[in-house]
């Protein structure tokens, strides 16, 4: 024991001295190792199985221990992956790690390492903490620290992208049981830069376990899609995702146990269907901890903006719980998810719909088509992972609204709350002002105005049950309450019972309200359509049965829904006239629908006892039957209104009845549009029927006829057809092409009873003529209607006592035949009356019948050809005017073109007219219109003339010869002949024209005239004549006048002058013959007088003569009308005077140069002062008055002898008698006394007829010479 301390002593020594050799040997040998580089390298490769390479080792040793730095090393990795260090310094204290027993550095830092490995970074299912191997155990126990600069590692991020970790700096320090670290990394892949990170750790390790502590990291505008995982990157596709975050995170027992995430600014961004959604926060907090034994995560504030919509404020946590150990027969309670969320509004969600997508297709599907929004206010879920059947959950929302998926309707304004479980829970909704689109279902959205629901369910083993109560909508036009419960029995058919009360103030909402996919597309489109309105206050729906065997065809089940619809408007057929006001009861029972009602009005008639149903839904057939009753001519309009207007409708369009009718109806009405079939029983009593082609009625008719859509079938038939009773009978057929529709018709008339022909044509007809007539209509289904009218009869025992040509003997045969053919534009009339009269017509159906053309041949044998033109052409027999024109006095013409319009232009030609006591022969009267008016034109033997009767100006007559000699009883041999117009009186000027008359050669009562020329005018009762003009050639008369034919009133003014060379030649021109010889005359006269022109009121008579006689010669007065004259101023007694005293004289002619007077008449008396004869051998002067009326004279001559120029007697004759008179008395009688008498006055008075003429003076030749 003793030498033990030498011993020790002596140990101690040597192995300083060894100590001393070995360092002093490393001091001599390390500088050299670079030299041993190939056999260290080696000997690494044999140890690590990788080769190692380096460029450099230099060593050496300092006071503390050796140093060590190495260049260039570089080795491959097993994955493929390489590892190298541009250079490693290495500086071991000796010393502090014999004094702690493990490895002490100075310093061990990595210069420039690159790491690239291929191995994926890969979360571990170990949650026993970092469990040191040998590499760990060398940097975590036996270094105890190193740094890396400028270092890099490259790896496989979660995702599966290669990133590129830069650390600039890192410090890794390791105590006992506690390991610190703080640096910088950074982080970098193919896409870019993805940030720098500030990393603290704090970790301590319990029994080699790196599993506690705390790390703490914190960055700027970092990429974190590296780190999301490949999952996150498949599913999510990140466009971008850069945040600038703080995060804390703790671990207990290897396991994390809480953390924290600060999320200061950043966001993210991602593909959307259309556009890029992008997602930024602000300040947003998270919490994440471990609750025994499961997690919970927590954002106590949502501090969150989604395609730049800021979300509300609220909260939401998730907690996970694992599956945990129970009581009971199912001793395992599956792990949930549990989630609690506030504040959440669903449209701000719409950009999370393409990763929803991504999770589920079928829920990214739900969510486009629904687009929901809202506000979710509270949910509460716990959903258990492994039975999500018996998921718990409690909601309230407000404002939800999303758009219809498959059989779920769409909604807006959903309101409510929902609790309990999804085996036994309930739901409690509200709507306001809301639509729900249900298509599919229903053809337009719900109008929902006001509506609540309570929903219930169980679910269990024994099956499921839903029951809907308290249920109380209201919608357009309909106010639903009621409830319903739904059974699903496990293993059995299930059960659906309804029942509802229903009101509506708008009967034509209701097809809103037909579910298409349980009635069936074709009912739904019929009941649209029929039901346009009406009222039901009590409608009831009651519905029991399994739904899959609806609609129910063998009553499996029931299905009822009766509506009393009050005020209705219903269309049994879309293109059928609607039915108004009708109080009618719909009942939908199973799979059909029957209606009735006690009466409609169907157009202007009346339907009773009206039924109609459709006993099959699946026979899509409608039928109806009613009883009808109502006025006929409301039948054909309604069925105009109907598909019915081409057959049965044009029938009735034709034949309109008129008067009440009755008839039974029977509609069968197809619901895939094909024809309606239309049948039923017309009974007519006392009814009228209006023929419209032959625009015609026939009262009192009675039958009945049966139809079937446009056929119908008539018995035989009465009726009253134009006063007369008729038999008829009709059908009508629906052709291949056309409709047709055929009359027949029969009766024995008596035409006088008919009440079409004028009174004064009934008067001269009597008996009757059998007949019978066929009518039949074409009506083309695609062109205008055509018919053809035959008739037929014999007016054999008719009497005809009209003019010739219609004069007829009863007995007489006369077969008449007549034919229209024709459509609804024309028709052309023809026939003949007995074998030579033919005609031919063609008729205008305007809106007055027109005949536009027309032509009547007498003497035919067969139908003559229409005029080239339009107009009426008539070749008739002759015929005896005056006959005619006295019936058409009697108004026989009156009514003529009131039924319809005739043309214009009218053409009569005729052998012989007798009119106006004349034979007109050869004669033709054509009338034409003309550009202002008319124009008729008359060529015969007897006249050659055009008359314009023009519009707003005076008719022109212009006649080129007229021949006018009415045949008369010749006047006895001195007797005076009868003026032509004594037989005319009462004569009116009203619808009288202004006519201006041009004749230029007229013959009158075989006188002839010459010219012609008159201007006639008329204004009210006053006609007037302007430029008069009678010129025979040999005297020249013009007159202008007045004619006032006022009641009461009647006046005539005449005024204009006579003139002529020769007075015996125009006296002889008219067959007059005078004494005058050779002497012009002109004569001026302005006469008026009360009564007609031809009829002048001597008590009247007032007016101006004046008149101027040439040379001429006085010869014989005892005859003609110059002796007529001279009876008037009783010339002819005192001549008989003077030619008893003077006899020499008297039997030479009187020579005069001139005659002159002027004579003034008032109230019938002529007054004159001033007449003078110029006699050759005697004056002659005159001066007294004529009473005309009383026929008296009271007048003086005087002569004076020597007179040496010729005094014109001839024209004193034929215009002034008195002057007349006195010269002839002057120039004849007192001859032979010029040379014995200077001077001779007569006297004259007393009546014309005896007048008492006086001498009264006789002065000798000397006495006046003195």
């Amino acid at each position: 024991m003793r030498r033990l301390p030498g011993i020790l002593l002596l140990t101690g020594a040597a192995l300083v001295v060894i100590a001393a050799l070995l360092v002093s040997g490393l001091r001599l040998a390390l500088p050299h190792l670079d030299s041993w580089r190939p056999a260290i390298l080696s000997k690494i490769e044999s140890a690590t199985g990788m080769t190692v390479s380096a460029s450099q080792l230099t060593a050496n040793w300092q006071n503390f221990g050796p140093t060590l730095e190495a260049r260039d090393i570089h080795t491959q990795l097993s994955d493929g992956g390489e590892f190298s260090v541009k250079r490693v310094t290495l500086a071991l204290d000796v010393w502090q790690s014999l004094l702690h027993m493990r490895w002490q550095f100075r310093d061990l830092t990595f210069w420039q390492l690159h790491l690239r490995t291929n191995t994926p970074i890969q979360r571990s299912n170990n949650d026993d903490g970092v469990e040191p191997g040998r590499v760990s155990d060398l940097f975590l126990r036996q270094f105890d620290h190193f740094d890396l600069r400028d270092s890099q590692i490259s790896f496989l991020t979660l995702s599966g992208q290669r990133a590129e970790l830069a650390i600039p700096q890192l410090t890794w320090l390791n105590g006992k049981n506690r390991h610190r670290a703080e640096g910088q990394v950074s982080l970098s892949s193919l896409t870019g830069q993805h940030g720098i990170m500030q990393v603290r750790m704090d970790l301590r390790d319990d029994e080699g376990l790196l599993n506690n502590g705390r790390v703490w990291l914190q960055a700027d505008d970092i990429d974190v899609k590296p780190w999301l995982g490949k999952w996150m990157q498949d599913n999510v596709a990140l466009q971008t995702a850069r945040f600038s975050l703080e995060g804390w995170m703790t671990l207990s027992k290897g396991e994390i146990s809480s953390g924290d995430v600060w999320l200061k600014k950043g966001g993210a961004s991602w593909k959307g269907d259309n556009n890029t959604h992008t997602l930024s926060v602000d300040n947003l907090t998270a919490h994440i901890s471990r609750e025994q034994p499961g997690w919970v995560f927590a954002i106590p504030d949502t501090r969150i903006t989604m395609d730049n919509k800021p979300w509300p404020s609220g909260a939401l946590t998730l907690a996970w719980i694992p599956e945990q150990e129970v009581g009971g027969e199912n001793n395992k309670r599956s792990d949930e998810l549990r989630i609690r969320a506030s504040n959440l509004e669903l449209a701000g969600l719409e950009g999370l719909r393409p990763m929803a997508a991504k999770l589920s297709s079928a829920l990214g599907d739900i969510w486009r088509a629904t687009q929901p929004s809202g506000k979710i206010d509270t949910l509460a879920l716990d959903i258990p992972l492994q039975a999500t059947e018996k998921t718990r959950f409690q909601s309230s929302w407000t404002d939800l609204a999303w758009k219809q998926w498959k059989l779920l309707p769409g909604a807006e304004h959903f309101s409510g709350t929902l609790a309990g479980s999804v085996e036994n829970g309930a739901l409690t909704v509200s709507m306001k002002q809301a639509k729900m689109p249900y298509e599919t279902v229903f053809r337009a959205p719900l109008e929902i105005e006001d509506g609540v629901a309570t929903l219930s369910w169980l679910k269990n083993d024994k099956g499921f049950q839903l029951d809907g109560r308290n249920i109380d909508v209201k919608a357009k036009a309909v106010h639903a309450r009621g409830g319903f419960r739904y059974l699903q029995p496990t293993g059995d058919e299930p059960w659906l019972g309804i029942l509802a009360g229903i009101s509506t103030d708008d009967g034509s909402q209701a097809w809103r309200y037909f579910p298409e996919n349980l009635m069936g597309k074709d009912l739904v489109d019929y009941l649209s359509g029929a039901i346009q309105g009406g009222e039901a206050d009590n409608a009831t729906l009651v519905y029991g049965g399994n739904p899959r065997l609806f609609p129910y065809p063998h009553n499996e089940g029931q299905f009822q829904v009766l509506v009393p619809l009050r005020n209705a408007k219903f269309a049994f057929q879309p293109d059928w006239p609607a039915l108004t006001n009708l109080n009618i009861e719909l009942n939908f029972m199973n799979n059909g629908l029957w209606m009735k009602t006690d009466g409609v009005n169907l157009g202007g008639v009346r339907a009773s006892n009206l039924t109609a149903d459709i006993p099959d839904y699946a026979k899509e057939k409608l039928l109806i039957d009613a009883d009808i009753n109502g006025p006929g001519k409301a039948v054909g309009p309604y069925f105009d209104e109907t598909p019915l207007k081409d057959s049965l409708g044009a029938t009735l369009e034709q034949l309109q009845i008129d008067g009440d009718v009755n008839a039974r109806l029977h509609l069968d009405i197809p619901f895939d549009g094909s024809l309606v079939t239309a049948k039923g029983d017309v009974n007519l009593r006392n009814n009228s029927l209006f023929i419209k082609p032959l625009d015609s009625t026939l009262k009192n008719l009675n039958g009945k006829f049966s139809f079937i859509n446009g056929s119908l079938q008539s018995e035989p038939m009465t009726a009253n057809w134009f006063n007369q009773p008729l038999n008829v009978d009709f059908s009508t057929t629906e052709g291949a092409k056309a409709y047709q529709v055929a009359v027949n018709l029969n009766g024995d008339w008596q035409p006088t009873r008919m009440g079409i022909l004028p009174t004064q044509v009934n008067e001269a007809l009597g008996g009757s003529v059998a007949w019978n007539g066929k009518v039949g209509i074409d009506l083309p289904y695609h062109a205008g209607a055509t018919y053809s009218i035959e008739l037929k009869g014999d007016l054999k025992n008719v009497s005809s006592h009209l003019p010739a040509p219609l004069n007829k003997a009863a007995g007489e045969s006369l077969p008449l035949n007549v034919k229209a053919d024709g459509n609804l534009r024309s028709f052309d009339l023809t026939g003949n009356a007995g074998p030579k009269n033919h005609f031919n017509s063609h008729w205008l159906l305007n809106q007055k019948l027109t005949l536009d053309r027309a032509i009547w041949a007498s003497e035919s044998r067969t139908v003559p050809d229409l005029p080239e033109q339009q107009g009426i052409e008539l070749n008739l027999p002759p015929m005896d005017g005056v006959q005619w024109l006295a019936l058409f006095n009697k108004g026989a013409a009156d009514s003529v073109g009131t039924n319809a319009d005739f043309p214009q232009r009218i053409t009569v030609r005729t052998p012989s007219l007798s009119l106006g006591g004349q034979q007109w022969n050869n004669l033709s009267i054509v009338s034409e219109p003309s550009l202002n008016g008319s124009k008729v034109q008359a060529q015969g033997r007897e006249i050659n003339a055009t008359l314009a009767m023009r519009n707003n100006a005076p008719w022109l007559a212009n006649v080129k010869y007229l021949y006018y000699n009415p045949s008369a009883a010749k006047p006895a041999p001195n007797a005076t002949p009868a003026s032509p117009f004594s037989a005319i009186n009462n004569v009116s000027f009203r619808g009288w024209p202004d006519v201006q008359l041009r004749c230029e050669e007229c013959w009158m009562w075989g006188q002839k005239y010459g010219r012609i020329d008159a201007d006639v005018a008329i204004k009210g009762d006053t006609l007037t004549l302007d430029n008069g003009l009678l010129d025979t050639g040999f005297a020249r008369l013009t007159l202008d006048g007045e004619w006032v034919n006022a009641p009461g009133n009647v006046r005539t003014s005449l005024k204009g002058k006579l003139n002529g060379n020769k007075i015996d030649s125009a006296a002889g021109f008219f067959g007059v013959s005078t004494p005058i010889r050779n002497s012009s005359f002109n004569v001026e006269y302005d006469l008026h007088w009360r009564n007609p022109p031809w009829d002048p009121d001597e008590a009247s008579l007032n007016g101006i003569l004046r008149t101027r006689l040439g040379k001429g010669e006085i010869t014989e007065l005892s005859t003609g009308h110059a002796g007529q004259l001279l009876r008037l101023l009783s010339f002819d007694a005192l001549l008989r005077k003077l030619r008893f005293n003077f006899s020499d004289t008297f039997n030479e002619g009187f020579y005069f140069d001139s005659i002159r007077s002027t004579a003034w008449i008032k109230d019938g008396v002529m007054h004159t002062d001033d007449t003078l004869v110029d006699g050759l051998e005697a004056d002659i002067a005159m001066k007294g008055s004529v009473n005309l009326v009383r026929r008296e004279l009271n007048m003086e001559a005087v002569v004076a002898p020597e007179i040496s120029a010729t005094v014109g007697v001839a024209a004193a004759f034929a215009v002034n008698p008195i002057v007349g008179a006195a010269v002839f008395a002057a120039s004849k009688v007192l001859g032979p006394l010029w040379s014995k008498v200077s001077i001779l006055r007569y006297r004259i008075t007393g009546p014309v007829d005896k007048p008492q003429i006086n001498e009264v003076l006789r002065q000798p030749r000397k006495e006046s010479q003195q």
